[in-house]
């Protein structure tokens, strides 16, 4: 008896000096780790001379742990807000301000058209101004590939099996536009083949490479420079509370401020990935909050760099239906070109959009087996171009767009955070301004997509 007292006082004097700190630096807040506990390794790690902790883990190596709340938030109905989902499973990007720059650059086009037809064949002069949609493009030396229009052998009198070829000589000094002479055209008054033959409006006009001169020893200077764009990150907050009487009544439901919080997570990343999608940029004053400045993100629908029509409208049934061609062709415009990046993109459509798709019967073409990426369910449809995951995304269809969708380039899509989701315990039975439990969940945050050409709006053909 006197052995079982004497250890339920040694236990209470253990307890004791916890409480007081007298067991030493045990109770040490978190985060707060004495620097000679952490050793950087010469070739990358570190050492930690007194033993891993979690909570020396994450202050030796940040982002070594997800915190408990992130993980929570990617698991909350991610159907629903595809979007913020994937933006988060990517190492998002510290910012040091509401306004963040970026900078974007495409690669230079390789195909234009032929805006003014050469009506008749060339039958004077030693160059022609080609009359383009792009000027541009071209530059000296450059040679172009007139689509579709044969070059001419025995003087001009039989077509050659190759396309017609053109050689870029100059830039007129007062349209820009590239002046140029056939490489395989018919024959000039010089005996060579330089004349043009008559080319219809709209021949595709493709650009290839320079061919320089023997004694050249340069050519004309190539350089893309990136431009800067701005975004503006979004200050998201929600606040939830429960008052202390609510939480001590008798329920017939369980629904405790825990499932508060949760519905309020899911809340919160629905109306952000609205406004991640269709947001529109700008900074404004709130006369009524001391006009302070609030800043608005732009949404990444408005920042793709080209638009694609599906399928074929039926005026008769009202119905747009989609053909093994057609999917083949859109196919084609995501995955084809300079600037497009990737082979796998992802599609995010309205019900009907989703449903035209859904219906191809093509054994080839139709929808194959889900895909799970991201903790996201997706169907996908492969073509030789590339392959498109692709799913429903119920806001289109509440934003009035059904018919509509973003295809998207994921390696493109970047997340900048100001300040990362962070929850916050407010004492306001402490402060005597309410009786209740009161958090507030925020995040300052916005997306943007780089390469637009990579990205692309879809919609349905209709009348």
């Amino acid at each position: 008896m006197k052995k079982s007292l004497l250890l339920l006082v040694n236990l209470l004097l253990v307890v004791l000096a916890f409480a007081t700190g007298a067991a030493g630096n045990v109770l040490m807040a978190e985060g707060i780790v004495p620097d000679a506990d952490v050793t950087p390794l010469p070739d990358g790690g570190v050492t930690v001379k007194s033993g891993l902790t979690e909570a020396i883990g994450r202050s030796a190596v940040d982002g070594l742990y997800l915190s408990e709340i992130d993980q929570r938030i990617t698991k909350i109905r991610p159907m629903s807000t595809p979007v913020d989902q994937i933006s988060r499973y990517a190492k998002a990007m510290e910012s040091k301000s509401f306004e963040v720059k970026y900078y974007t650059v495409s690669s230079k086009p390789i195909k234009t058209t032929l805006k003014t037809a050469i009506a008749a064949a060339q039958s004077s002069g030693t160059t022609y101004e080609l009359g383009v949609n792009d000027e541009s493009m071209f530059d000296v030396d450059d040679t172009i590939r007139v689509v579709g229009v044969k070059g001419k052998v025995d003087g001009g009198a039989t077509n050659a099996d190759e396309d017609l070829v053109l050689h870029v000589v100059g830039l007129s000094d007062t349209s820009g536009l590239p002046t140029v002479r056939a490489v395989n055209g018919l024959t000039a008054t010089n005996g060579e083949p330089t004349w043009l033959p008559d080319i219809p409006a709209g021949t595709v006009l493709v650009r290839m490479g320079k061919a320089c001169a023997e004694i050249d020893a340069q050519a004309a200077v190539f350089s893309n420079v990136p431009t800067p764009e701005t975004q503006y990150c979004q200050n998201f907050m929600i606040q939830v509370e429960e008052s202390t009487f609510n939480k001590i009544a008798v329920k017939e439901v369980n629904w405790s401020f825990s499932d508060l919080e949760e519905d309020a997570i899911y809340d919160m990343r629905l109306v952000q990935e609205n406004s991640f999608l269709f947001g529109a940029k700008g900074k404004i004053t709130n006369p009524k909050k001391s006009n302070q400045p609030v800043y608005f993100t732009g949404g990444i629908w408005w920042m793709a760099g080209k638009d694609i029509t599906a399928g074929t409208y039926d005026a008769t049934s009202g119905a747009t239906t989609m053909t093994d061609d057609q999917l083949v062709d859109i196919a084609k415009d995501l995955f084809v070109g300079s600037g497009v990046g990737n082979k796998r993109k992802v599609g995010l459509f309205g019900s009907d959009l989703m449903a035209v798709f859904s219906k191809i019967k093509s054994e080839r073409f139709k929808l194959k087996e889900s895909v799970e990426v991201w903790n996201l369910k997706f169907k996908s449809f492969d073509t030789d171009f590339g392959e498109v995951l692709v799913m429903h995304h119920e806001l289109f269809d509440q934003n009035g767009m059904s018919d509509q969708g973003l295809i998207m380039d994921p390696s493109f899509l970047t997340k900048r955070t100001f300040i990362s989701w962070t929850r916050s315990v407010l004492e306001l039975k402490k402060a005597g301004v309410r009786n209740t439990d009161a958090v507030v969940l925020q995040e300052v945050a916005c997306l943007y997509l780089r390469y637009p050409k990579a990205h692309a709006r879809i919609k349905l053909a209709s009348a």
